[in-house]
């Protein structure tokens, strides 16, 4: 599997810490309901969905997220590693899923409109513009409702210097991440109906700002300062760690 994401199947691993007790993740998973807000926001976005098919799931709490709200979700990922980590935390909870290894850049092994809602999450920002119209035009082929893909937003202040930060000091481990400022022209080429398009998560990305000496401190006084909790809601001002966009399926094989 030809990949631009500069790190292994075993780097991603160590990286996603897939090597850890995936049922104490589990358990964790099952007193909070969703670590971040926008696992939140995805089973607010499916809620007329019954299927749900995540593609790069890494450790899978997303799905085990839609899993615990009904959903039958299938998980696809290019490390057996992340798969395993995903059975196991799915069976600490009680959870059945469908786990499927595939590189996402082929065509998926799935029927065309045969899942309601595709979705992926820090996922697209390995690929290029053309990597990522082929995998936008599979996701609408199988879709049925909707295709949702969240990646780091590139207008994000606290986010994008955190990230110069920790590159500049050698402390970056997430390989060669590349964030943008929309995916509404790739949805348009897909055929997408209905595009939405924001940033989700203002209190994570101050987290990176932690990274600088003294950033810590000013992360805490804007946390404080403007109330921010960890909400599925939009970011004002799109200072959202990730940016989120969606697009209505129009019908069988969206894509042109």
């Amino acid at each position: 599997m030809d990949k631009m994401w500069n790190l292994t199947q075993e780097q991603w691993s160590s990286v996603l810490k897939s090597n850890e007790n995936p049922a104490a993740l589990a358990d964790g998973l099952r007193h909070v309901g969703a670590f971040v807000p926008w696992s939140r926001l995805l089973v607010t976005e499916t809620a007329d969905c019954t299927t749900t098919v995540d593609l790069g799931c890494g450790r899978g709490e997303h799905s085990a997220v839609l899993a615990m709200a009904g959903k039958r979700t299938t998980l696809v990922d290019w490390s057996q590693q992340n798969l395993t980590f995903a059975q196991g935390m799915y069976r600490a909870l009680g959870l059945d899923g469908t786990f499927t290894r595939a590189d996402i850049t082929r065509p998926l092994p799935f029927g065309t409109a045969s899942i309601d809602a595709v979705f992926s999450c820090g996922v697209f920002e390995y690929f290029n513009a053309a990597q990522i119209d082929a995998i936008l035009a599979e996701a609408f082929r199988i879709a049925r409702r909707r295709v949702i893909v969240m990646v780091p937003n590139a207008s994000s202040v606290a986010y994008r210097l955190g990230k110069w930060y920790m590159e500049k000091t050698g402390s970056w481990e997430w390989g060669g991440e590349e964030p943008s400022h929309s995916l509404v022209s790739h949805f348009r080429k897909a055929g997408a109906a209905n595009i939405r398009e924001f940033s989700v998560g203002t209190r994570h990305a101050l987290g990176f700002l932690s990274a600088i000496k003294g950033g810590g401190r000013v992360e805490k006084l804007l946390t404080r300062g403007l109330g921010l909790t960890d909400h599925p809601e939009p970011s004002r001002f799109n200072q959202g760690y990730l940016l989120v966009t969606m697009g209505e399926c129009l019908g069988p094989g969206t894509a042109q």
